[in-house]
């Protein structure tokens, strides 16, 4: 972290280690000032009144390692669904400028962002338990994953996340099938009147056509006639006819060209014009024999243009769109025919995911009110090791109110979430003799914190949130007790990185790194300031906070020793780990 000009804060730069981290100092030197300027760049209200006296901005920077597990994977797919740019080396940085007089400004390695992208990543990097934060713990609603957390039961959970929505689409799609069943039907009344009626008609291309040629010379049959015999008898007649008046001519220019023999073209034209006559009688004899009067053909002709002519008004220019509409609408037809087959198929197959569903629910239920009692066993083990001898802590399983979407269940309808068909919430008694009460309504700040790191070391989910962190987990406790729960966050930090704020020589004896925080006055200005300390000032440290403001040479000797046998016992651990054939960095479940 890189802290300037916040609140109390100077100038401050810390980079924490992995492990365990016990962060202490003097009542008021501003230890928590340094998590509240941490929750900042976790998505933390800010205003103006953080910025130092005399400062136009406080500046807050965090860096984080966003490791290859489900937390950092989250954290990076939320990253670069915002556009934002995740380094090969898998480090965010996070960036909040606090202004006093302009709007305060978020960057995500280096790329301005919003709020909402930070909140949805912050979850999975790091989570603070204080008297004063808001817990995950004391959300009811986030009770059941930790319950999955610890079964081992994630897995389970999210297929059958997956699964009820593939019903839920399933569902869907039938009530939509069956939703539009009146339309089709409506579709298929209309379709079918239609290609009867286009069937019926026995359609060909250029019918109409043919019938509007055909028309007007049997509606003219008598007039045709006479008109065709008029000419003929014109052209061929027996007496004083073209054709004869023709022949009598050819006759005469014969005699011509016998006395001029240089005219014989003219008796040629006459000749030629004289077969052309005879050809038009002949063809009009042809025209005027085939027209016959023939009232029955006439209706029949009028009575098809007219259905044709209707047909093409309502399905096209022409019979050839007529025939493809009918094409269309004998498809489509035959597609809603097959509906009915469609809505069953989508019946069965909803069906057998609501089975599936229903078996999967209950068979994670049943694993969930099994580890529910080996939850709250190990809890109150773990309780009684800090402290807490008379608590209990109880997982009060239930099922869901039965409204919304229903499974049944051995014979009962139950309502379903993605996340199963139970319920959890947290009962806790701090006393012996005292029934369980939700834990929301009843434990204090100090119980909270001691809470958290009984659930922690009982879950040991190192791989959900890389950082966890711990503000006053030993208040009202000391002695063993302490001891105990310095040991307890021993074994928290396998699997996480761990900050502490602790009062405690036995919990600060007990960390990886150490670093005292206090503050510091110059030119009339007082400061906050972080330092790493080790050998002999973290000795000091650690004979300050046993024995107080005067420190003895006893005390100086018993701090040493509590350091030593801190490191005796994390030296043992590790022996025993690599005996065990393990890894150092616990493997999580």
């Amino acid at each position: 972290m890189r802290i300037s000009d916040f609140a109390i804060i100077d100038s401050l730069e810390v980079a924490f280690g992995p492990g365990l981290n016990v962060l202490t100092g003097e009542t008021g030197a501003g230890k928590s000032i340094i998590f509240e300027a941490l929750n900042l760049t976790l998505g933390g209200r800010g205003s103006a009144d953080l910025v130092r006296s005399g400062a136009k901005d406080a500046v807050v920077e965090s860096l984080f390692g966003l490791p290859a597990t489900p937390g950092g994977k989250r954290a990076r797919a939320a990253l670069e669904e915002a556009g934002i740019e995740v380094p090969p080396d898998g480090e965010l940085i996070v960036r909040r400028r606090i202004s006093t007089g302009e709007r305060s400004r978020l960057y995500l390695n280096g790329a301005l962002a919003t709020a909402a992208t930070l909140s949805s990543i912050a979850g999975s990097l790091v989570n603070i338990h204080g008297q004063h934060a808001q817990q995950t713990l004391l959300k009811p609603s986030t009770h059941l994953g930790l319950l999955d957390d610890f079964a081992g039961l994630t897995g389970e959970r999210g297929s059958l996340g997956h699964l009820t929505a593939e019903l839920r689409e399933a569902e869907e799609e039938l009530e939509t099938h069956r939703t539009g069943a009146r339309e089709r039907a409506q579709r298929a009344d209309l379709l079918q009147f239609q290609v009867e009626e286009l069937e019926r008609a026995a359609l060909s291309t250029g019918e109409l056509e043919s019938i509007e040629d055909e028309l007007p010379r049997l509606r003219n049959a008598d007039r045709l006639g006479a008109l065709g015999q008029g000419v003929y008898e014109a052209l061929y007649g027996d007496e004083g006819s073209i054709i004869e008046d023709l022949g009598e001519s050819i006759r005469n220019l014969e005699r011509l060209v016998e006395l001029d023999p240089s005219q014989a073209p003219l008796l040629e034209q006459a000749a030629s014009a004289l077969a052309e006559v005879e050809s038009l009688a002949d063809s009009l004899r042809d025209y005027f024999g085939s027209i016959e009067l023939d009232p029955e053909r006439l209706e029949a002709l009028e009575v098809r243009r007219s259905l044709l002519r209707e047909l093409l008004r309502k399905y096209g220019n022409d019979e050839a769109e007529c025939l493809a509409y009918l094409g269309r609408a004998q498809s489509e037809l035959a597609a809603i025919s097959d509906e009915a087959g469609t809505e069953a198929r989508l019946d069965e197959a909803a069906s057998r995911l609501r089975e599936e569903v229903s078996r999967r629910a209950r068979d994670l239920s049943r694993k969930r009110q099994k580890a529910s009692g080996e939850l709250d066993r190990g809890m109150s083990e773990a309780l009684a090791e800090l402290g807490l001898p008379g608590a209990v802590l109880e997982m009060k399983m239930g099922r869901l109110p039965a409204t919304g979407e229903l499974v049944v269940i051995e014979g009962e309808s139950v309502a379903l979430r993605s996340d199963g068909i139970d319920t959890c919430e947290f009962h806790f008694s701090p006393n012996p003799g005292e029934p369980p009460r939700p834990l929301a309504r009843i434990a204090s700040g100090g119980e909270l914190s001691r809470l958290m790191l009984a659930l922690e070391s009982v879950l040991r989910r190192g791989d959900m949130i890389p950082t966890l962190i711990f503000d006053e987990v030993d208040a009202g406790i000391g002695g063993g007790v302490a001891e105990v729960v310095g040991r307890k966050l021993q074994e928290v930090s396998e699997n996480h990185q761990v900050l502490v704020i602790t009062h405690l020589p036995q919990v600060a004896c007990l960390g990886d790194r150490h670093f005292r925080i206090e503050k510091r006055t110059d030119a009339g200005r007082t400061a906050t300031a972080i330092e790493p300390v080790e050998d002999g000032a973290r000795i000091e440290e650690i004979a300050r906070m046993g024995a107080g403001l005067e420190v003895t040479a006893a005390a100086l000797r018993h701090a040493g020793e509590m350091l030593e046998a801190g490191k005796r016992r994390e030296s043992a651990k590790k022996t025993s780990r690599r005996a065990a054939g393990k890894a150092e960095k616990f493997t999580p479940r």
